[in-house]
Protein backbone atom coordinates (compact mmCIF):
# COMPACT_ATOMS: atom_id res chain seq x y z
CA UNK A 1 0.00 0.00 0.00
CA UNK A 2 3.30 2.54 0.77
CA UNK A 3 4.23 2.05 -2.98
CA UNK A 4 0.75 2.51 -4.37
CA UNK A 5 1.38 5.97 -5.61
CA UNK A 6 4.65 5.23 -6.97
CA UNK A 7 3.08 1.91 -9.17
CA UNK A 8 0.70 4.09 -10.70
CA UNK A 9 3.16 6.88 -11.87
CA UNK A 10 5.18 3.79 -12.99
CA UNK A 11 2.31 2.14 -14.88
CA UNK A 12 1.16 5.86 -16.16
CA UNK A 13 4.73 6.25 -17.56
CA UNK A 14 4.53 3.14 -19.61
CA UNK A 15 1.44 3.27 -20.89
CA UNK A 16 2.92 6.73 -22.01
CA UNK A 17 5.94 5.00 -23.49
CA UNK A 18 4.02 2.58 -25.29
CA UNK A 19 1.62 4.82 -26.94
CA UNK A 20 5.08 7.03 -28.04
CA UNK A 21 6.40 3.63 -29.11
CA UNK A 22 3.30 2.17 -31.06
CA UNK A 23 2.55 5.85 -33.14
CA UNK A 24 4.82 5.38 -35.77
CA UNK A 25 2.44 7.63 -38.49
CA UNK A 26 5.43 9.93 -39.06
CA UNK A 27 9.44 10.24 -39.31
CA UNK A 28 9.87 12.86 -37.75
CA UNK A 29 8.19 14.16 -33.99
CA UNK A 30 9.04 17.48 -31.86
CA UNK A 31 12.69 17.29 -30.08
CA UNK A 32 10.06 17.58 -27.19
CA UNK A 33 8.67 14.40 -27.70
CA UNK A 34 11.60 12.90 -27.60
CA UNK A 35 12.47 14.69 -24.95
CA UNK A 36 9.52 13.41 -22.57
CA UNK A 37 10.09 9.88 -23.85
CA UNK A 38 13.39 10.29 -22.10
CA UNK A 39 12.63 11.47 -18.93
CA UNK A 40 9.31 8.51 -18.45
CA UNK A 41 12.26 6.15 -19.34
CA UNK A 42 15.16 7.27 -17.27
CA UNK A 43 12.63 7.60 -14.66
CA UNK A 44 11.25 3.86 -14.73
CA UNK A 45 14.67 3.15 -14.92
CA UNK A 46 15.73 5.11 -11.75
CA UNK A 47 12.72 3.59 -9.74
CA UNK A 48 13.89 -0.12 -10.90
CA UNK A 49 17.51 0.85 -9.83
CA UNK A 50 16.57 1.85 -6.43
CA UNK A 51 17.85 5.28 -6.75
CA UNK A 52 20.96 4.29 -8.73
CA UNK A 53 20.78 5.91 -11.64
CA UNK A 54 21.09 9.81 -11.64
CA UNK A 55 19.82 12.19 -14.86
CA UNK A 56 19.67 15.90 -16.05
CA UNK A 57 18.43 16.86 -18.65
CA UNK A 58 19.55 20.34 -20.37
CA UNK A 59 17.20 21.81 -22.82
CA UNK A 60 19.02 25.55 -24.03
CA UNK A 61 16.72 25.65 -27.07
CA UNK A 62 12.70 25.19 -27.47
CA UNK A 63 12.47 21.92 -27.99
CA UNK A 64 8.74 22.03 -29.15
CA UNK A 65 10.95 23.82 -32.36
CA UNK A 66 12.98 21.19 -34.18
CA UNK A 67 12.10 18.07 -34.64
CA UNK A 68 14.24 14.72 -35.03
CA UNK A 69 13.59 11.11 -35.56
CA UNK A 70 12.15 9.09 -33.06
CA UNK A 71 14.08 6.76 -30.42
CA UNK A 72 17.40 7.88 -31.38
CA UNK A 73 18.49 8.91 -27.78
CA UNK A 74 16.84 5.04 -26.29
CA UNK A 75 19.79 3.26 -27.77
CA UNK A 76 22.98 5.74 -26.22
CA UNK A 77 21.12 5.65 -22.63
CA UNK A 78 20.50 1.96 -22.19
CA UNK A 79 24.04 1.59 -23.01
CA UNK A 80 25.12 4.46 -20.57
CA UNK A 81 22.83 2.26 -17.91
CA UNK A 82 24.14 -0.86 -18.82
CA UNK A 83 27.88 0.04 -18.74
CA UNK A 84 27.55 2.54 -15.71
CA UNK A 85 25.81 0.41 -13.37
CA UNK A 86 28.52 -1.97 -14.06
CA UNK A 87 31.06 0.15 -12.32
CA UNK A 88 29.63 2.15 -10.11
CA UNK A 89 27.26 2.34 -7.51
CA UNK A 90 25.62 5.38 -9.60
CA UNK A 91 25.12 5.91 -12.92
CA UNK A 92 24.92 9.70 -13.71
CA UNK A 93 23.52 10.70 -16.78
CA UNK A 94 23.40 14.20 -18.52
CA UNK A 95 21.59 15.20 -21.79
CA UNK A 96 22.53 18.87 -23.28
CA UNK A 97 20.33 19.89 -26.26
CA UNK A 98 21.92 22.92 -28.07
CA UNK A 99 21.80 24.71 -31.75
CA UNK A 100 24.93 25.44 -33.26
CA UNK A 101 25.82 28.75 -35.28
CA UNK A 102 25.57 26.70 -38.16
CA UNK A 103 21.78 25.37 -38.00
CA UNK A 104 22.42 22.35 -36.53
CA UNK A 105 21.27 20.39 -33.52
CA UNK A 106 23.37 18.64 -31.13
CA UNK A 107 21.84 16.38 -28.48
CA UNK A 108 24.61 15.07 -25.93
CA UNK A 109 24.72 12.20 -23.85
CA UNK A 110 27.50 11.98 -21.37
CA UNK A 111 27.68 9.27 -19.16
CA UNK A 112 30.54 8.59 -16.10
CA UNK A 113 30.60 4.85 -17.15
CA UNK A 114 33.68 2.70 -17.44
CA UNK A 115 34.29 4.81 -20.70
CA UNK A 116 35.53 2.89 -24.09
CA UNK A 117 39.15 1.65 -24.44
CA UNK A 118 40.90 3.25 -27.50
CA UNK A 119 41.43 0.73 -29.73
CA UNK A 120 37.72 0.05 -29.42
CA UNK A 121 36.70 3.89 -29.71
CA UNK A 122 38.49 4.12 -33.03
CA UNK A 123 36.87 1.43 -34.63
CA UNK A 124 33.52 2.53 -33.67
CA UNK A 125 34.39 6.12 -34.73
CA UNK A 126 35.23 4.30 -38.17
CA UNK A 127 32.30 2.54 -38.53
CA UNK A 128 30.05 5.54 -37.79
CA UNK A 129 32.68 7.54 -40.55
CA UNK A 130 32.23 4.75 -43.49
CA UNK A 131 29.18 3.22 -45.12
CA UNK A 132 26.80 3.41 -42.25
CA UNK A 133 24.21 1.61 -44.60
CA UNK A 134 26.13 -1.51 -45.01
CA UNK A 135 26.52 -1.90 -41.51
CA UNK A 136 23.09 -1.43 -40.40
CA UNK A 137 22.95 -4.92 -39.12
CA UNK A 138 26.12 -4.49 -36.87
CA UNK A 139 25.57 -5.20 -33.10
CA UNK A 140 26.11 -1.88 -31.85
CA UNK A 141 23.11 0.07 -31.51
CA UNK A 142 24.77 3.52 -31.71
CA UNK A 143 25.39 2.60 -35.58
CA UNK A 144 21.95 1.77 -36.23
CA UNK A 145 20.62 4.73 -34.75
CA UNK A 146 23.54 6.35 -37.18
CA UNK A 147 22.42 4.55 -40.01
CA UNK A 148 18.95 6.14 -39.52
CA UNK A 149 19.87 9.74 -39.27
CA UNK A 150 22.17 9.52 -42.02
CA UNK A 151 19.29 7.99 -44.46
CA UNK A 152 16.70 10.80 -43.73
CA UNK A 153 19.55 13.79 -43.58
CA UNK A 154 22.23 12.45 -45.56
CA UNK A 155 26.29 11.42 -44.28
CA UNK A 156 26.88 14.48 -42.73
CA UNK A 157 24.74 14.16 -39.82
CA UNK A 158 24.74 11.69 -37.48
CA UNK A 159 26.64 10.16 -34.05
CA UNK A 160 29.89 11.15 -32.65
CA UNK A 161 31.51 8.88 -29.86
CA UNK A 162 34.68 10.65 -27.21
CA UNK A 163 35.27 9.07 -24.28
CA UNK A 164 38.24 8.17 -21.85
CA UNK A 165 38.61 4.71 -20.23
CA UNK A 166 37.37 4.67 -16.59
CA UNK A 167 36.07 8.55 -17.13
CA UNK A 168 32.83 8.10 -18.97
CA UNK A 169 31.52 8.57 -22.58
CA UNK A 170 29.76 11.52 -24.59
CA UNK A 171 27.70 10.56 -27.62
CA UNK A 172 26.89 13.83 -29.52
CA UNK A 173 24.09 13.08 -32.27
CA UNK A 174 24.10 15.68 -34.65
CA UNK A 175 21.45 16.66 -36.57
CA UNK A 176 19.63 19.66 -38.86
CA UNK A 177 17.91 22.56 -37.12
CA UNK A 178 14.69 21.48 -38.56
CA UNK A 179 11.76 23.47 -37.91
CA UNK A 180 7.47 22.81 -39.02
CA UNK A 181 7.66 24.93 -41.70
CA UNK A 182 10.96 22.93 -43.16
CA UNK A 183 9.51 19.58 -42.33
CA UNK A 184 7.45 18.03 -45.27
CA UNK A 185 11.03 18.55 -47.32
CA UNK A 186 11.84 15.43 -44.96
CA UNK A 187 9.16 13.59 -43.88
CA UNK A 188 5.89 14.48 -44.95
CA UNK A 189 4.26 15.27 -42.14
CA UNK A 190 4.20 16.07 -38.47
CA UNK A 191 2.79 13.57 -35.45
CA UNK A 192 0.71 16.07 -33.25
CA UNK A 193 0.50 15.80 -29.41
Amino acid sequence: EEETEAVVKMVSLLGRMLRYSLNNKEKLVPISFEVRHMNDYLTIQKFRFEDRIDFTINEEIDTNSYFTPKFILQPIIENAIKYGLEQHHTSVIEIFITKTSEDEILLKVKDNGPGIEEEILAKLNESLRSNPMARRDSKFGLINVHARIAMIFGETYGLQVKSEYNKGTEVIVKIPAITREEISDVSGGVEHA
